[in-house]
């Protein structure tokens, strides 16, 4: 061969080689990271570490509940000395017979293995120790791949050199999959007798123990539930090979192949605090990374006030029962999704959230409502429309506003005619009342007057991270919003315009004590604290004289806050506050379905219930440099004189305190009579069902032409990018 037909056979060879380095040496660098991986995570046993919640509540660290495991559970391990030595040996019987003898792998069990898949074109059978069962459910992917194989095999060598054979057969024992149960994988002996076999794992009979580990290779489907002729031939087998080993006498043997097997039933511990602690755990992820949370030992520092997690968990349990005993429909529309209620209760001071549940019943729905749901707010967002209009300086909570019917031009759409929720007028009111009662009409007055825009910038200020457009229902709350974001927007109010950012974690420490993680409180000036003072008069009236005036049968008549029904009665809200405590309750069904409740016969009861039921601050802010107070005519919102009604006792922004006198004798009545003689309104508890149905059909209807005007848009849109 000539030198020349040499080169392109050189470059050939030199090619290959140094694909094949690389290739090696990115497989060793792999097994490099997954085997410090599992010494980070096996080495000190960190199965058996408690990871610690610690509530920091009230200024003062305590112990709220000890969990277990990455996946938080709240049984304790199971520890191999404690077990009766029937128990582990049942499940060596089963997986791994050769466990104590051999290096992490077994090369009987692999060669017998190898021949089987062999034989059938593809890997069919493993031959997998426990060893390298632990390393597959840990570190690796499930795909069943020669690569994958391979891998597995040498980590699973390191992982036996790593840790004592005992160490291994408990961390296998508190692990091994054993199937699932309402949704939830069962992990581990102590789940699966609790569970399937309503006893602990110290107090299982050999054939118990031979049963639950007859079902590890395919436990959903070869269970004494589904296939118990199955279940038993294997059970027996394993009884057998337990007394080939003389892991059993003959004795015992025989007593337990008589055994009948069946799965008798039971349950675990409950899990206290359910949607708080998967909140929590999701947090922690975030800020330390999964890792850590495997490793173990941590103590965890949260906001968590366990009282008034129990009290929120019991009131959203029980408000759906009460009120579809109450109303039929609910009762009809909850056998095809179940009602809802969401609360979430954060300490204006800090931000610490010390109460957080996000649905009804954690076992049948653990999505988080409180944070990733995105609802309508209705007239709970009216607050920053009106906060808008007094730190504007052009209207007070003694201005009069007119409610008569409106009609506002759209651009290129039918005239927008809003109305009330009782679809009626009342002439003049004041702009207290109109907020009190949750007037829609002379609200969008207000916000046209002031400008839209000026709503939009008041609600970006408070921290909405909405795109709000500039639309004239937007003070009536039809942009959605998330319920985290509109309680750390009513923080302010108690704080006098310093809004506190929401947290779950406070600290993270772990088994050493290192701080690993500490959350930095954050508080942000969004208004003064004047206009803040004002807007919280006006919250307060609510709930003396307003919408949520039924929290006063719950004792609760010191509080501030604000109901909010949305326009098409799918969404009850209410958000209130004292100086300690901002909680915010919402109920309604996830798909949107017709709650046809007001906010004060949903949302207020939940919220009474909870607030009446736990501890909390029943003072009120001072007010701050730059208010004025004044005697007042409630009904003319001018200043009171003797024979007027009243007073009342207003704040108002320094400046802007009314300077004329309310009529009086003859003319007085005369005026009163032409121009205030507004009937009382309470907001509807329940509407007809025509009533919705009008409403929703004249809700379709206006989406469609919404559609339609925006395919016109985007069709002309489409044509000048053409040309």
């Amino acid at each position: 061969m000539s030198r020349l037909s040499r080169l392109p056979l050189q470059r050939f060879s030199l090619a290959v080689a140094v694909i094949l380095f690389a290739a090696m040496q990115t497989l060793f660098m792999y097994l490099f990271l997954v085997n410090r991986r599992i010494g980070r995570e096996l080495n000190h046993a960190s199965w058996r570490d408690a990871t610690v919640i610690v509530s920091a509540a009230g200024g003062r660290e305590r112990e709220v509940l000890r969990v277990y495991g990455s996946e938080w559970r709240v049984t304790p391990p199971v520890l191999l000395d404690e077990l009766p030595p029937h128990v582990p040996n049942a499940f060596l019987a089963a997986e791994d017979v050769r466990f104590r003898r051999h290096i992490g792998i077994d090369p009987i069990g692999i060669g017998r293995a190898l021949i089987r898949n062999v034989r059938a074109g593809g890997i069919t059978q493993g031959g997998s120790t426990i060893d390298q069962q632990i390393i597959k459910a840990r570190f690796l992917t499930q795909e069943r791949t020669w690569r994958r194989k391979f891998v597995e095999v040498i980590l699973a060598v390191l992982l036996d050199a790593r840790l004592s054979k005992d160490e291994i057969l408990e961390l296998y024992l508190n692990d091994v999959y054993l199937g699932h149960q309402d949704g939830s994988p069962v992990l581990g002996i102590d789940e699966a007798a609790r569970l399937y076999l309503g006893k602990t794992p110290i107090r299982l009979r050999p054939d118990e123990a031979a049963l639950l580990a007859g079902i590890v290779r395919a436990p959903n489907r070869d269970n004494p539930r589904k296939r118990p002729d199955l279940a038993r031939a294997r059970r027996d087998a394993i009884l057998r090979t337990m007394r080939e080993r003389r892991w059993l006498s003959d004795r015992e043997y025989q007593a337990a192949v008589v055994r009948g097997v069946e799965f008798s039933g039971g349950s675990l511990p409950p899990t206290p605090y359910q949607y708080y602690l998967r909140a929590l755990r999701l947090d922690l992820v975030k800020h330390i990374g999964a890792r850590r949370l495997v490793e173990g030992g941590l103590t965890v520092v949260c906001e968590i006030d366990p009282v008034a997690q129990r009290n929120a968990e019991q009131v959203a349990r029980q408000t759906p029962l009460q009120l579809e005993r109450r109303y039929s429909w609910l009762r009809e529309q909850s056998r095809h999704e179940p009602l809802q209620v969401a609360l979430l209760s954060v300490d204006p001071r800090s931000g610490g959230i010390r109460a957080l549940v996000g649905g009804s019943d954690f076992d049948r729905s653990p999505f988080d409502r409180t944070l990733n749901m995105r609802r309508q707010p209705g007239s709970a967002f009216k607050t920053f429309a009106y906060l808008a209009a007094i730190a504007s300086k052009r209207a007070t909570t003694a201005s009069l506003l007119l409610d008569s019917p409106v009609k506002i031009e759209m651009s290129g759409e039918e005239p927008w005619e809003p109305q009330n929720y009782d679809e009626r007028f009342r002439g003049r009111v004041t702009l207290r009342e109109a907020f009190e009662m949750s007037l829609n009409v002379p609200t969008v007055r207000l916000t046209q007057l002031i400008g839209v825009g000026r709503v939009v910038s008041t609600a970006e200020e408070f921290g909405f991270a909405e795109d709000f457009e500039a639309i004239p229902a937007l003070p009536l709350g039809v942009t959605e919003v998330t319920m985290r974001e509109l309680t750390a927007a009513y923080t302010a109010f108690p704080n006098l315009g310093m809004r506190a950012e929401p947290y779950l974690l406070t600290a993270v420490r772990d088994r050493r004590g290192k701080t690993l993680f500490r959350t930095e409180v954050k508080k942000k000036r969004v208004c003064d604290a004047a206009p803040a003072y004002v807007m919280h008069s006006l919250l307060r009236g609510v709930v003396r004289r307003g919408t949520a005036s039924r929290l006063k049968r719950y004792g609760l008549s010191h509080v501030a806050g604000k109901t909010g029904t949305t326009n098409d009665y799918r969404d009850a809200w209410f958000v209130g506050y004292t100086p300690d405590l901002v909680t915010t309750v919402w109920v309604g069904y996830d798909h949107g379905a017709p709650l046809r409740l007001s906010s004060a016969e949903a949302a207020i009861p939940v919220w009474g219930a909870y607030m009446s039921s736990i501890p909390h601050d029943r003072g009120e802010p001072d007010p701050p440099p730059g208010v004025t107070f004044r005697q007042v005519d409630p009904e003319t919102g001018t200043i009171w004189a003797s024979g007027c009604p009243g007073p009342i006792r207003e704040v108002f922004l320094d400046g802007t305190a009314p300077t004329r006198h309310c009529p009086r004798g003859l003319i007085g009545r005369i005026v009163r009579r032409v121009f205030f003689d507004a009937e009382n309104f309470d907001e509807p508890a329940a509407i007809t069902f025509e009533k919705f149905r009008r409403w929703a059909n004249e809700a379709d209807r206006n989406r469609k032409e919404v559609e339609g005007v925006m395919d016109r848009i985007r069709r002309w849109f489409g044509s000048t990018s053409d040309e």
